[in-house]
């Protein structure tokens, strides 16, 4: 049978044949599984485009050739907290120390080039929510870029980090293009994730380091005139722990996600302190709340009562489709 696919799809087909690196073959053969026509003519062709990318995939983001003792993946890291926001930038600029102060993680931070090969995670803390957050091998670094893309498409908030002490758009611009050769875009303010291929679109913000640093201020305003109506920036001192409540609040932003609070209908409103949130997508609701405290709740779920600014007034009753904002408190009812 005929797989009638598009002039569209056969461009992408032949950008994955001319492909060089993994990074592209992955994003093409998504990019063509995305557009091809579903019907029974292209069934088989899809199959095969599945199984490719699988394989694929797997190279990336599987355990490395020629390991030994069962050593996990190190790349491969479970997801934790609110979200991940991952630090990316050329070497040198001072991520690791922005994980060490902003974190409390222990990493390797050194005044030379190449000093993290691995990804270290940490939790980033906002109020009363912790974020991982993530500092990687610089961009730019081909013993592990093959690795680090697997990495970045599970991440949620990309931060770039760029030395004030260095030209920032020469930095920015390595980045970008490294990035965009991976099929990525960057978020701007108000743009909308791509439907089809979410994992491409990566709300992005732009972290100015070594704010200490004399002729810093020069470069983080030119980093502010280029690309301030863009994306968030933060102008940042690892060294004297400047900045990083900004980041923790823009990361917070980025991501998009609300906290909800959830009170044991035994309790007092009174005598409740909010502590240990649900954190969810923005505009979840009730129902998705319930679910995401346990699955037999979201299943029985009833109705909840609600105090809040989603709510017309304190302890509305509300049912399962209404949606929560940042801050609500649910008596859940199954």
């Amino acid at each position: 049978m005929p797989t009638n696919v598009t002039p569209q799809y056969r461009k992408v087909e032949s950008q994955f044949r001319e492909a060089t690196t993994t990074q592209q073959k992955i994003a093409a053969l998504q990019e063509m599984l995305s557009i091809m026509p579903k019907h029974k003519g292209t069934d088989h062709l899809r199959a095969q485009h599945r199984t490719r990318l699988s394989k694929l995939m797997a190279e990336l983001e599987g355990p490395t050739p020629g390991g030994s003792g069962g050593r996990t993946e190190p790349f491969s890291l479970p997801k934790e907290g609110g979200g991940r926001a991952t630090l990316i930038g050329p070497t040198n600029v001072g991520k690791s120390l922005i994980l060490a102060q902003a974190t409390g993680a222990k990493t390797k931070v050194g005044a030379y080039a190449l000093s993290t090969q691995e990804p270290v995670p940490g939790m980033l803390p906002y109020e009363d929510v912790h974020i991982q957050l993530v500092d990687t091998p610089p961009i730019s670094n081909p013993g592990t870029q093959s690795r680090l893309y697997g990495l970045l498409r599970s991440t949620d908030v990309f931060v770039i980090v760029v030395d004030l002490s260095m030209d920032v758009i020469e930095q920015i611009d390595e980045v970008f293009s490294a990035l965009k050769d991976w099929e990525f875009q960057l978020l701007k303010r108000g743009e909308q994730p791509d439907e089809d291929n979410p994992w491409r679109s990566k709300p992005t913000i732009l972290m100015g380091n070594k704010a200490d640093i004399p002729g810093a201020l020069d470069q983080y305003q030119i980093l502010e005139d280029t690309f301030e109506s863009d994306y968030p920036i933060v102008m940042a001192s690892a060294e004297e722990e400047v900045g990083l409540e900004d980041l923790a609040l823009e990361v917070f932003r980025a991501l998009d996600v609300i906290r909800v609070y959830t009170k044991s209908p035994r309790q007092k409103l009174e005598e409740f302190e909010k502590t240990d949130p649900l954190v969810l997508p923005a505009e979840s609701t009730v129902a998705e709340a319930a679910e995401k405290l346990h699955r037999e709740l979201g299943r029985g779920l009833k109705y909840a009562v609600l105090w809040g600014m989603s709510g017309k007034f304190e302890g509305q009753r509300v049912g399962r489709g209404h949606h929560l904002t940042d801050g609500d408190i649910i008596e859940i009812h199954a």
